[in-house]
This record gives C-alpha cells, structure tokens and sequence, in this order.
C-alpha cells in the first residue's frame, strides 16, 4: 500500500501531525509517546499493524478480571432467573471492558470498528431481553466480523436473538386469522424495513413499501426459542410465509423456508446501492461529515470488487489522497465518546472500571448501548457539538487531569515528564504536550492561554496544564 498526503503550503514538519491524524482517526487517539513511536516504526507499518490485528496479551490481562464478559446468553438468563439483581453486574462489566478496550487496546482500529459496526446496527440495552443478550451480540455477531466480509457480518446480526427481539423479528409470522376472522398472527416489518433502511441499500435507493413487506416475508419464522431460558435463534416451518415473494428486484420463488431470508441477505449484501451506502457511511466516521465523492467511488469499487471485504475498503479508503487530506483541515469533532476516550489516552489513564468515565460519555449525550431508535447515534461531528456538551466536555478535562474520576487513576506530573516537560513549569509544560499528544498542532492562542492559565489556581501546573490541553479546542476534533 502507497499512502499518499496533500502536503500544506507552508514549511512544517508534517510527520508528527501526519501520526497524530493517524492515530486519532484509525484509532481514538494517541497516548503519551505514542506519536514519536509510529514514526520510529514508520506510518505505513503502523496502518498494516492495524489493518491486520494482532493478540494483544496486554489488554486480555487488563480484562481477565471481568469474569462475565464470556457468559453465554443462556447462562445470563439463568442468573438473573435465580437474583434479577444480577444483571446489574454483568451491564457494568460489559460496559467497563468497552472503555478498557477502547482506551488501553494496541488494536485501535478494530475497538473503532466494534463501536462503528455496532451503532451501525443498533440495539438498545434498556429494551427488554436485549440487557441480557446485548453482551453476546458485541461478541459474537459484531466484534468477529468488523474486517470480515459484510455479509458474514449482517448475516451474524440478522440472525443473533437481541436484533430479533430489538426490530421485533421474533414477532413475526405468516398472517392467520381463527375462524371468526380475527387476527391470531401476522407480519412485523420492523425488521425488514431497517435492513434495507439502515443496514444495506439505504433510504434513498428506491425501494417500495411492497418491497418493505416482501422483505419482512422472507423472515417470517425467524425467532427465538426461549426468552427466559436459552435465548437462542430458531427457525419455525410453521410461522413461515410460503408465498412467491419480490424485494427490489431480486425474486423469490414460492415453497421457500428459511432459505428466503438467506437468499435476501445475500442479495442486498452485494448490491451496488449496500456498497454505496456502507461506503458513505464508513467515510463520515473515518474521514469526514460530507466525504469526497471521488472517495466514495473508490470505496464503492472496492467494496464490490472485493465481494464485500471490508478490510478492502478500509485499505483503500486510507490509501488514498482524500484520507489524508484532513490531517491539515479543521479536524472532524469528536463525539462524546470519542472525546472520553481521546482524554483517557492522551492523559494515560490506567482504566479499572466504567463508573467515572461512563458517567461522563452520559453526560455529553451519548449513554453508552443506550441509544433508542434503531439509527443509533450520529457519525457526523457537528451533531456533537453544543453549549451544554462543551461545559460537561471541559469539566471532565479537569477532573481526569486531577484524577478526580473514577475508575481511571492519572498522574499529571508523570505524563509531563514522558513528554520530556518539566511539570513545574507551565511553559514547558504546554510546549511538551502540545508536542507529544497533538503533533505540534496547537494553535498559538492555545498555548499562550494554557502557559498563562496553568501557573494558577489550587492545584499543581501539570494537573491544571494537563486539564487544559484535554478541554482545548484542537482535543475537541481528531
């Protein structure tokens, strides 16, 4: 692979910022040191690390304390048949090992990837059976599959019992009515909307109504066997619609079973409008709110070319002018959880537990497993940012730089003097910083406010200088 910049007009060295943009949009965003280290290994080798991850022992030893994160579903179901106070405990794990993950995890790309490809195919964890099985759907049917081939990946969540029950698939049948005519089972189009909506074709690709029907049709006896015992997937012959069925030009013959569904999913997995749609998609999280067309093309082709290998795309989507190009634009803001976990890094916190930082992503709007409406939340940076996000985003700068937050120990003086600053020097101190977590890319106002700034208040010059780099305007974009 041949990366290739738009180099600025101006005479800088852009290798720093070049590793900086590298690690904050591949990943969520550097550690003390970690700049200097890509570009001792080189940027290229770090893009390959990431595209073809690595065991990382480190992170499974920071994980093996949470015991639960393996649990099967039926196992879950089982505890909490036996206390209903138990899934309280397996929620906080699941959560912690998510922010664990993403802040201390050597695959950064990949934990970028699990959020994406979750939000991408929403489920929401207050909804009923999802709390008890939304564990294994990370698991099981997203985190396998993220530089997979798509249609592993959609079959994996089509079939895993929380979409089920989320989009109320597991509600669906052939209509019957008893003998006096009344409605005794029937379709649900939940989910045969919102896989041609949001998880393939998209909105725009010019689908009918008849079409949303026929392909809930083709899922009908998709479901669950036991929502308090197994929660496993089944197929039921006898809840499904035998009928000839039409779905956005693909045809599907009468006398059909499970197979109907199958065959749609293989279908609009690989069709040209899915390979548009998920290229776009993939290009507003990674590249930008209103990507390139040119860029989109290439994605697109890749994604079809390849039968829907998303390492392919992501390949060529890096490999190309349009990428790098936004490592000397304004930046993309960051959500609120990308921003958490952004200050997480920068300020190497040592993550032992949700409690702080999860508080903390509520708080900025974007409760984490919780968003509602199957959309799941925003990729575009502008929908983040808002007054009342910015105060909670600046207030939790504060606190982690003062180790104020919990479950996520910092020591301010010690990530000043890994940057090579003199903690007791505000100057020095921002000069340091600036260096080491934004690649010399503060601008001048910052660092005069963060020198002049820093040298007062109650607490030391690193905490305060610490705080004020990870609430500044450049920490808000990556």
């Amino acid at each position: 692979m041949q990366m290739t910049a738009i180099r600025p007009a101006t005479a800088v060295d852009i290798g720093p910022r070049l590793a900086r943009y590298a690690l904050s949009r591949l990943g969520f965003g550097p550690r003390p040191g970690q700049i200097r280290q890509v570009l001792a290994q080189g940027l290229q080798r770090y893009v390959e690390e990431q595209l073809d991850p690595a065991p990382d022992p480190d992170l499974e030893t920071r994980l093996r304390g949470l015991r639960t994160l393996d649990y099967p579903i039926a196992q879950v179901l089982a505890l909490n048949n036996a206390d209903d106070r138990a899934i309280g405990p397996i929620v906080d794990e699941f959560v912690a090992a998510k922010l664990i993950r993403a802040a201390h995890a050597r695959n950064q790309l990949q934990e970028v990837l699990v959020d994406f490809w979750f939000n991408h195919f929403n489920v929401n964890i207050g909804d009923g059976f999802v709390r008890y099985s939304v564990m294994s759907y990370e698991r099981d049917a997203i985190r396998p599959h993220v530089l997979g081939r798509f249609r592993d990946l959609l079959g994996a969540t089509a079939t895993h019992p929380a979409m089920l029950y989320y989009l109320d698939n597991y509600l669906s049948a052939a209509t019957r009515y008893d003998a006096s005519g009344r409605l005794i089972q029937g379709i649900n189009e939940n989910y045969g909307r919102e896989l041609m909506e949001l998880h393939t074709v998209g909105v725009d690709a010019g689908y009918t109504q008849e079409h949303v029907f026929d392909s809930a049709r083709c899922f009908t006896g998709w479901g669950i066997d036991n929502l308090r015992t197994s929660g496993a997937f089944v197929y039921r012959p006898a809840q499904h619609d035998t009928g000839a069925k039409s779905v956005f030009g693909l045809n599907v013959p009468a006398g059909g079973g499970r197979d109907d569904g199958e065959k749609l999913l293989d279908y609009l997995a690989a069709h040209p409008s899915t390979a548009r749609f998920i290229s776009k998609k993939l290009a507003e999280r990674f590249v930008a709110d209103v990507p390139p067309s040119t860029l989109l093309d290439k994605m697109a082709a890749a994604f079809q070319g390849s039968g829907g290998d998303l390492r392919e795309v992501l390949r060529r989507m890096i490999d190309s002018p349009e990428f790098w190009a936004g490592a000397f634009g304004p930046g993309k803001p960051r959500t609120g959880f990308e921003l958490t976990v952004a200050a997480l890094r920068a300020a190497d916190a040592q993550v032992t537990s949700s409690r702080g930082a999860a508080a903390a992503v509520s708080a900025m709007g974007m409760p984490l497993y919780q968003c509602i409406p199957p959309t799941g939340y925003s990729n575009r940076g502008d929908d983040w940012l808002d007054p009342s996000s910015q105060l909670n985003r600046m207030n939790f700068a504060l606190d982690l730089s003062a180790n104020a937050v919990a479950g996520a120990a910092v020591d301010a003086r010690a990530t000043v003097r890994s940057a090579s600053g003199n903690p007791d020097d505000a100057r020095s101190v921002a000069a340091a910083l600036d260096a080491d977590l934004f690649g010399t890319s503060l601008s001048a106002a910052t660092l005069g406010a963060i020198s002049r700034l820093a040298a007062g208040g109650p607490v030391s010059i690193a905490t305060r200088g610490l705080g004020l780099c990870l609430a500044s305007p450049e920490m808000q974009t990556r």
